[in-house]
């Protein structure tokens, strides 16, 4: 993929997950423009199986988590996370719920250091901004470093 398209895309991506994570954060809502979006963003991939594969590698996982957790994940965290996974292939949508699992967690630990471990636990946390953090590092790291 050429260079400026590349980068062209990654800034897109980039600008469409931080509007996920702005709405998320505002109303715990992910309208569904913006995966559509994103998933539109990943149509610029050269491999449809990459695509596909990363769809089912990041959507399926949170599927499962918000059927096991009675929907204490969100739907639109499971179409975010899917329409990434397509911009991502299946290498980058794992690099996504690493990182962006992984600083959610570091979060809500802060969280319970600060005002104690019940306040924690109930205490809504949108996933938005730290899978788009995720994603975003994932894109730059697997087609820049």
């Amino acid at each position: 993929m050429m260079l400026t398209l590349l980068i062209a895309k990654g800034l897109l991506f980039g600008t469409l997950l931080l509007a996920a994570s702005y709405h998320d954060i505002r109303t715990r809502e992910i309208p569904n423009r913006l995966p559509l979006a994103i998933f539109g963003t990943g149509m610029l991939q050269v491999s449809l199986i990459s695509a596909v594969s990363g769809l089912v590698v990041a959507g399926l996982p949170f599927l499962l988590a918000a059927i096991i957790t009675n929907g204490k994940i969100g739907g639109g965290d499971i179409k975010l996370m899917a329409a990434s996974g397509f911009v991502l292939g299946p290498i980058g949508a794992l690099m996504q719920s690493i990182l962006g699992l992984s600083l959610a967690l570091f979060f809500a630990a802060g969280l319970a250091i600060r005002g104690g471990k019940a306040k924690a636990a109930k205490t809504p946390l949108p996933l938005a901004p730290f899978l788009s953090a995720g994603g975003f590092a994932a894109f730059w790291l697997l087609h820049f470093c």
